[in-house]
């Protein structure tokens, strides 16, 4: 069976699913696979850096009244909402941390892990955008900070790809599209 990722989106699963993902041109895709387990996950990454590791949505929403409020006043008191976590896995450093912690979480070692990319492309040239460049450049950083090597690449150039990652075997096969 077949899991689709899409933009912005991680998924991480064991055999005998596979990850398959299209439409990656200056995005990029990252995949992480434990061999010994046969635990694997795949991003589709849109952007290389993000703002924040985390953005926090705070909402200090808090209200006091005073002694003279009327009763119907009361009724205008917020509850307070702090520091709701939300990973936006677009970008390609937060997306290899939460892949990191969720294939952790399946036991998963980060030393037994190995990572693919594939994408980065410079899909129209006539912009002169380095989207796709700065994307494969950040990932290959963040993947070294983290001690984990890349044991296989399809990155840039000017055509699109689609994806299909194997946990059970550790292959990805990429397709061009033209």
């Amino acid at each position: 069976m077949d899991i689709e990722v899409h933009i912005g989106e991680i998924e991480v699963t064991q055999r005998p699913h596979n990850l398959v993902t299209c439409g990656v041109g200056s995005c990029l895709v990252v995949t992480l696979y434990d061999p010994k387990l046969q635990i694997g996950a795949l991003a589709h990454t849109m952007l290389p850096l993000s703002p924040t590791q985390n953005t926090e949505h705070e909402t200090h929403l808090s209200g006091s009244l005073s002694p003279e409020a009327q009763p119907s006043q009361q009724t205008c008191l917020v509850a307070e909402q702090v520091s709701a976590k939300v990973k936006d896995t677009k970008y390609i450093d937060v997306a290899i941390d939460e892949m990191l912690q969720r294939m952790q979480t399946k036991g998963a070692k980060r030393e037994d892990l190995e990572a693919k990319l594939i994408g980065g492309a410079n899909m129209f040239s006539s912009f002169n955008s380095d989207i796709g460049k700065n994307n494969v450049l950040n990932a290959k950083d963040k993947l070294k900070k983290e001690g984990i090597k890349i044991v296989g690449e399809c990155v840039g150039g000017s055509q699109g790809r689609s994806v299909e990652f194997s946990p059970t075997t550790g292959v990805v096969t990429v397709k061009t599209k033209f």
